[in-house]
């Protein structure tokens, strides 16, 4: 019996044509636009606008346009209508020239403005005339929309407005399959009416809400055709899709090259190419290119070391060397090629900065995005955080990186766009440069995990790390501008806020004032204080107020609770509102959060209990693939998360410095790789090059959108988590990402103004404008320090007997600890995770151990 793979199309509504297929979603359902005008704003010099300026924006109707002037980073204006709701179509014609995408908001007799009632509106900012549409469906009756020209500073000039309705097309696809020697598209009547359908010649009636499968058999013996599939039905625009189907068992004239265990094999007619590891198909080039909807008529020629593609205004080049394949196209329309099809069952796939997937995963699906923006098959290139899209199955880990980033990436996992169970990456543009690698897979004795990580390595070395951002300010000017914020704004008699905003409590935390102590030597005077403050913990002030025994006593008491919240096999487990659409109850960014704080305890105290618990988590974790679940206060478990990945490094190198066992060194690296989708190794911007992506999703499913968006914040943390690796291993120069993502966020912090020197949550790309909420400066302070060679917050020595914990750079020799403080300081030690020892600095201290 032929194999048959089946693929649900994903009900999605597009603008354009009444094709099936769009570059953004190649499962969207096609729309009938009826005509006629439910509302319009076409604004005459004479009449007064409805659209009124509502938040950081003013708005005036002059020479026939609607200016909107946006002051702040949040403009909208607001129009009262009252309008029968369903399908609508918002049609605008504007000029952009400020930033950021633009939205479209409704509230109804019902239900408030919100993000549930929300849809993108892309703007381009370069100051041109352009057509632009939104559909959205209302349920009840319309009261009001809300226009947001963008996120930023700048003019949008609005020529007209209308709104208009929209349906269904009654016939939908609801599914198509492969098989060996056809396809099979499945087409439902979601009409009240019994509709005759033609597909491709063939005819069927299908009754209201009916479904009929329909075979298509492509013409002749060609390894791979262009099918076009045509519906048909009576007084209906037609439905039409391309599709590429691919023969595996077809044969034809080839032109070979191998080299090691990989073959290449390229059809005569330079339609299709197939690439064999270990004499077992791996990936096909399927077609090797596609100009619009067709396959070019290509000539294969061997020359030399390579094999050249010549064709009527499409040339090409391919050349194996080992387990890579260099891939030049270039054409006088524009293209897409290699169509590169990973073949094999997907173990873990990367799209790098969109997608992080594992078995069972399916690339833009609403697990993590439920919105629009979930569509991820071709997204904006300055959502790539890097060049690679990756595929790791049981047969091989199947890879393309470029270099060119104006190319446009296409990647579906599954093939959506062939209605195939292969995995589809492609590169969009007219002269395109590519490397294509097919390592080993997990059947190859390749890495069990599906070798993505090894991948990801791949393509970091063969760019190399981005040199290092030129730092915005000296280092006097940069310890002057954190001080300044730290004795500024952030700061009230009650002490200092996590956020500048006055919604962020004041208090007196630790992680302030020992910043403040390690920026100036002196030592706040405090009555009180309170753990945490910052995104990395800084607990040395506990140590120069005579603190320690209450900073023991609050460690063992987190070792007590944290031990009590763990599984008895070492997990730890969520089911709160974000764990819906996980496949578990658990996720390695939940457990490694509670591993990594067990196991800086244990490094800080010795205590054996935290090392125990934090060992089990360890053990527990191997099982994971993919870095995700490390913040559910807002982001669904599902949700891949480079904290995840700091957290996960930062445990697996305490576990190892700890214990000595060599495999948590290796998970260290594995997930220390993990995170380098995460962060931008390009840049078009000035502020860009190591900026980081915190999750690849949505807060809430819903907004804000964080693809694109970095959060400088958590690439601080995997920075930090870095720094503790990179005197145990060398797979890349840790320290210079480490030391690049400190710069990025110092590019981003605040030069001046009401919040000079705090690092905002978000920046901004295109627009390179901060976001809130703005943050203290001190988890930069602490990554400076660390890398600077400097302790910025506990020292810890210990050997086979003894364990010392001070403020200050400590080693133990001879039975003694000697520690390396400031003269005149006063500060406490704390020894075997019990004694308490005050001392006195004369510069350097030498403690007798007993």
């Amino acid at each position: 019996m032929s194999r048959v793979t089946w693929f649900a199309a994903v009900y999605i509504l597009f603008v354009g044509s009444i094709l099936a297929s769009d570059a953004e979603n190649p499962n969207a359902r096609p729309i009938i636009e009826p005509g006629g005008v439910a509302a319009a704003w076409e604004f005459e010099p004479s009449e007064e606008s409805a659209w009124r300026a509502t938040n950081h924006c003013s708005s005036v109707v002059a020479d026939g346009l609607l200016r909107i002037t946006s002051t702040g980073h949040d403009p909208y204006l607001h129009c009262p209508l009252d309008l029968d709701g369903g399908p609508l179509k918002l049609t605008l014609r504007a000029r952009a020239k400020s930033g950021g995408d633009g939205a479209v908001y409704w509230a109804t007799d019902a239900t408030p403005i919100g993000e549930q009632q929300r849809v993108r509106l892309p703007l381009v900012h370069d100051g041109q005339w352009r057509e632009y549409a939104v559909r959205f469906t209302v349920d009840g009756r319309l009261r009001t929309l809300r226009l947001d020209p963008g996120a930023a500073e700048g003019v949008v000039e609005v020529d007209w407005m209308r709104l208009s309705r929209w349906r269904l097309h009654p016939l939908a696809i609801e599914q198509i399959a492969t098989r060996d020697d056809a396809i099979v598209v499945r087409v439902r009547n979601d009409s009240n009416e019994a509709r005759t359908v033609d597909v491709n010649g063939r005819t069927a009636k299908i009754a209201p809400g009916g479904v009929v499968a329909f075979d298509v058999v492509p013409e002749g013996d060609r390894p791979i055709r262009a099918v076009r599939l045509r519906i048909v039905s009576p007084d209906l625009p037609p439905i039409e899709r391309t599709l590429f189907f691919h023969r595996p068992q077809a044969e034809a004239t080839w032109v070979s090259r191998t080299a090691g265990p990989v073959r290449l094999q390229v059809a005569a007619d330079g339609s299709i190419a197939r690439i064999y590891r270990g004499g077992e198909l791996a990936a096909v080039l399927a077609p090797i290119v596609r100009v619009g909807g067709e396959i070019p008529r290509l000539e294969a020629r061997e020359e030399g070391d390579a094999i050249w593609l010549i064709g009527d205004g499409v040339n090409g080049r391919l050349s194996l060397v080992g387990d890579e394949l260099a891939v030049r196209i270039e054409s006088d329309s524009p293209c897409e090629g290699p169509c590169l099809r990973a073949i094999g069952e997907m173990q873990q796939a990367i799209f790098a900065g969109l997608e992080y997937m594992e078995r069972g995963d399916t690339s833009s699906s609403k697990l993590d995005v439920e919105t629009d923006e979930h569509l991820r098959f071709a997204p904006p290139r300055r959502h790539m955080t890097m060049p690679l899209m990756a595929v790791a199955t049981e047969r091989a880990a199947v890879a393309i990186s470029w270099d060119d980033m104006s190319l446009q990436p296409v990647f579906a996992s599954p093939n959506a766009h062939d209605g195939a169970s292969d995995h589809r990456m492609t590169l969009r543009g007219k002269k395109i440069a590519a490397t294509i690698r097919v390592a080993a897979g997990s059947k190859e004795g390749g890495d069990a995990r599906g070798g993505i990580e090894e991948t990801i390595l791949w393509a970091v070395r063969r760019r190399g790390l981005p040199p290092l951002p030129t730092p915005p300010r000296s280092a006097d000017e940069q310890h002057a501008l954190d001080l300044a914020t730290l004795n500024g704004p952030l700061r009230t008699n009650d002490g200092w806020g996590h956020c500048i905003e006055p919604r962020w409590g004041r208090a007196p935390y630790g992680d302030m004032a020992s910043t403040l102590w390690r920026l100036t030597g002196n030592v706040p005077d405090l009555p009180r204080i309170v753990p945490g403050g910052a995104h990395l913990r800084n607990d040395s002030i506990y140590f120069v107020t005579g603190r320690a025994e209450e900073w023991l006593a609050h460690a063992r008491a987190e070792i007590r609770h944290r031990i009590a919240q763990q599984q008895p096999d070492g997990s730890y487990r969520y089911d709160g509102a974000f764990r819906r659409g996980h496949f578990e109850s658990t996720a390695s960014g939940l457990c490694a959060a509670h591993a990594a704080r067990l196991l800086e305890l244990a490094h800080l105290t010795g205590d054996a209990e935290a090392l125990a618990a934090g060992r089990r988590t360890l053990e527990y974790m191997k099982r994971f693939r993919v870095p995700r679940g490390a913040q559910t206060w807002e982001v669904p478990l599902h949700t891949p998360d480079l904290l995840a990945s700091a957290h996960l490094v930062w445990a697996y190198v305490r576990g190892y410095e700890l214990t000595g066992d060599k495999t948590y060194l290796d998970e260290a690296r594995r997930w220390a790789l993990s995170g380098m989708p995460f962060v931008y190794q390009w840049s078009d911007r000035p502020v860009m090059a190591y900026a980081t992506i915190a999750v690849l999703g949505a807060t809430n499913w819903q907004a804000p959108y964080w693809i694109g968006l970095p959060v400088q914040w958590v690439g601080g943390v995997y920075a930090y988590a870095l720094g503790l690796l990179a005197p145990h291993d060398n797979t890349l120069d840790w320290r210079q990402v480490a030391r690049g993502i400190l710069i990025a966020g110092r590019q981003m912090q605040y030069p001046d103004g009401p919040n000079a020197g705090t690092l905002p949550d978000s920046f901004a790309l295109a627009e390179q404008e901060r976001r809130p909420w703005n943050i203290n400066p001190c988890a930069l302070v602490s990554l400076e320090r660390l890398l600077d060679g400097q302790v910025d917050s506990l020292a810890v020595a210990r050997d086979e007997r003894r364990h010392v914990v001070a403020p200050f750079a400590v080693q133990i020799a001879d039975g003694k600890a000697v520690v390396q403080a400031q003269v005149g300081a006063r500060y406490q030690v704390i020894v075997d995770g019990e004694r308490v020892i005050d001392l006195s600095s004369r510069g350097q201290d030498v403690i007798k151990l007993p």
